[in-house]
């Protein structure tokens, strides 16, 4: 796994434990840092955050992303 993992968004859904659209009412209102990364996509485009930035706003949901991305590294085909 990378040091600074980018975090995508149904990670970050699963770590704060919310449904994706209440995630997304949380950005708009400004409770969650912007996206690092932001690839445009139809129909809505694809975001991601470096984990050194979600640890810095919230060290425990950042240690549940961690958790998942582990998880999901140590079952990828290599």
């Amino acid at each position: 796994m990378s040091t600074d993992p980018a975090v995508r968004i149904e990670t970050l859904s699963v770590a704060a434990n919310v449904a994706l659209i209440s995630l997304r009412r949380h950005m708009a209102r400004g409770r969650i840092p912007p996206a690092d990364i932001t690839i445009p996509a139809l129909p809505v485009p694809i975001r991601a955050w470096r984990l050194s930035t979600l640890r810095a706003w919230n060290p425990a949901v950042a240690r549940r992303c961690a958790a998942v991305l582990a998880a999901l590294d140590s079952t990828s085909p290599t």
